[in-house]
């Protein structure tokens, strides 16, 4: 009696559907291997149908009645043909199944060996990228050490632009003194020489009144005091046009000195954006060598790699972006 209980399988083939049709194949005197059981079933893989097969053929000797441990009364029962053709298909199976395991496990020593190459090919391209990744970190960190020194100097020259315009402001301002000094002086001037006119007329009439004969000679006086008063008056003209003169220059080169000072504004302001973005992208790239060095560590797959180099195609594209506001910074210089 067969004492086997049939098993059911987690992917659907029953060790009973395997046995039905080993029987079946015997009794169209084929021998059951692995491929024509999983043709006569449908389904099935090998790994799944192999170990049922044994099985079958394990226990084929007991429901011929040719097993070892029965009486020998039992074993004469069964004719010689049939034993021998059953020992013959129990041989037969065994060496196919034996061929079929040793096919499979060449084949997954195959996997496991072009596995292993792969493995170590992907592990020398992440230490080669490594290598690459550091030189670009030590380059972005010497960019970013240009950048603030590019800053520091560009702060300095600020500095002194600011301490040239507070001179000129200064110088300036005693310039508007001076010219307000000349032009309280013009004025008491003019006063003066008005009353100077004020006074001759006053004399004039006080001689023509006392010395009518000396008219003449009064007039010539007269006329000598409206000359110095019209040359007084022309001195004073000219200085207040050279003042006027010397005040549009101060006033132009003030102007172009705020210019100058507003250039060097947005010249600081390029360097210190190129700076912080230096500094933003060297933060990416060294996180970015860091995740590159765990993938390493812990032999990551296939995928996570593939993500890791588009990642770094990524970095690779803003740090020339980088790159070209820097050139302009220099160029803005």
């Amino acid at each position: 009696m067969n004492t086997n209980t049939p098993k059911t399988t987690s992917r659907g083939v029953q060790e009973a559907d395997v046995w039905a049709a080993a029987d079946a194949l015997i009794a169209q005197g084929l021998r059951p291997t692995i491929e024509r059981v999983r043709q006569h079933i449908g389904r099935g893989s090998p790994n799944t149908v192999s170990p049922m097969l044994e099985t079958w053929f394990a226990t084929l000797g007991q429901r011929l009645g040719v097993a070892g441990d029965q009486d020998a009364g039992a074993t004469q029962a069964v004719p010689d043909p049939v034993q021998r053709l059953a020992q013959d298909l129990w041989n037969v199976a065994k060496e196919e199944a034996v061929a079929a395991a040793s096919a499979v496990l060449g084949e997954r020593e195959e996997l496991l060996a072009s596995s292993l190459a792969e493995h170590q090919q992907q592990k020398d391209q992440l230490a080669q990228r490594e290598v690459a990744m550091q030189a670009q970190k030590e380059a972005l960190n010497q960019a970013l050490q240009a950048a603030q020194a590019q800053a520091q100097d560009l702060a300095r020259r600020l500095d002194e632009v600011q301490q040239q315009l507070q001179d000129r402001d200064v110088r300036l301002d005693e310039m508007r003194n001076a010219l307000a000094d000349a032009a309280k002086q013009r004025e008491s001037q003019q006063q003066k020489h008005g009353e100077e006119i004020q006074a001759a007329g006053v004399e004039r009439q006080r001689l023509a009144e006392q010395y009518a004969g000396n008219e003449r000679h009064m007039l010539a006086e007269l006329d000598r005091a409206r000359q110095e008063v019209a040359a007084a008056r022309k001195t004073a003209q000219e200085q207040e046009r050279k003042a006027e003169s010397r005040y549009q220059e101060l006033q132009t080169r003030h102007e172009r000195s705020e210019q100058d000072l507003l250039n060097v504004h947005a010249q600081l302001q390029a360097a210190q954006n190129a700076a912080a973005l230096a500094q933003e992208r060297a933060a990416d790239m060294k996180s970015l060598l860091d995740a590159q060095q765990r993938l390493v560590a812990s032999n990551s797959p296939t995928g996570d790699a593939t993500a890791a180099i588009s990642n770094t195609n990524a970095r690779r594209s803003t740090l020339s972006t980088a790159r070209r506001s820097m050139t302009r910074v220099r160029t803005l210089r």
